[in-house]
């Protein structure tokens, strides 16, 4: 029988870090970030990318993260949540690139379970809401299960921000080189099941690296120009790495569909030269204090090299 080990340690700088382990996999939440950043086989290779140059940092609560006094949004690496779409971020921030800094870039609270941790975010005194995550893995095997809830406690800043819907955004970045999968929607919203987002000052090169296949969409991470490709998926996103494959599955809602945001997106996979991100977003909604949005996610690791394999294995979830 299999036991799950958790442990405080040391990692990459941070002192407060959670290994949590058994016989199988093992990943890594960082509290002072906020993110889960690593999660491999017990003696395996980090699925995730993580950036170095941003070892044991320390944030300041509420604080914007600044480089050459310019506010941004840190490249930690790993898994974090954001909590609205992207085309919000001006009336949070001011920036279109800078997401909520409570959530994005804050410590969380971390209370250990048995069989995980449960992670809080601070209360974002901009968005009125916070972020909890409780994450777990079984007894036995590769399965993490991590259970999402985004609260509304108080009033947003304004009346500007308390309009913008609102959902649970799950991002983790996978090393590259790699190649990503996602599943057509057998009736799609979008022209050819996917969309590739026009950029007014760069160019998408997922127009280079996508191709479809018995309703699968596979895009190979991009060598030099940034890529992204959308789509109202059903279940999952993947990603193929060395010999593992990353699964991340999540529950499709299809009566709420006109309600994703983006159009109807409930799976981005967004790249560049680094890494792949692999995004699930869950429907969008407005909250007054006192309710929620509940938003869970399934990871599963295979360790599998041939590609033929990786697209049976894909067809079977």
């Amino acid at each position: 029988m299999s036991v799950i080990v958790i442990k405080n340690k040391t990692y990459r700088g941070w002192k407060k870090s959670i290994e949590i382990s058994n016989s199988d996999i093992k990943i890594i939440v960082v509290p002072e970030t906020g993110r889960i950043l690593h999660f491999s086989f017990l003696e395996g290779e980090n699925i995730f990318y993580e950036n170095q140059g941003f070892d044991g940092v320390e944030f300041s609560l509420g604080e914007y993260y600044k480089k050459d006094e310019n506010i941004q949004a840190p490249d930690i690496g790993g898994n974090r949540v954001l909590p609205c779409s992207e085309e919000y971020f001006h009336l949070l921030t001011g920036s279109r690139h800078v997401p909520d800094p409570y959530i994005n870039a804050s410590a969380y609270k971390a209370t250990c379970l048995d069989n995980g941790v449960v992670l809080e975010s601070p209360i974002s005194t901009l968005l009125g809401i916070q972020i909890k995550r409780t994450i777990t893995i079984s007894e036995k095997g590769t399965r993490v299960k991590i259970e999402q809830e985004l609260i509304k406690r108080i009033a947003a800043q304004n009346q500007q921000i308390e309009k913008i819907p609102l959902t649970i955004w799950s991002l983790s970045k996978i090393k590259t080189p790699n190649v990503s999968y996602l599943p057509i929607h057998e009736k799609s919203v979008f022209k050819d099941g996917f969309m590739i987002p026009v950029w007014p000052d760069s160019k998408n090169n997922a127009t280079s690296n996508v191709t479809v296949n018995s309703n699968i969409l596979e895009i190979k991470s991009s060598e030099s120009e940034p890529q992204k490709v959308g789509a109202d998926s059903k279940k999952w996103v993947a990603a193929h790495l060395n010999q593992q494959v990353f699964i991340e599955q999540f529950n499709f809602v299809e009566e709420l569909r006109e309600f994703y945001p983006d159009g109807g997106t409930s799976v981005t996979i967004f790249g560049n030269n680094l890494f792949t991100e692999l995004e699930c977003l869950s429907p969008e909604k407005t909250l007054s204090i006192g309710e929620q949005i509940n938003y869970n996610l399934y990871w599963d690791l295979h360790k599998m090299d041939d590609k033929n394999q990786v697209e049976s294995l894909l067809k079977k979830i």
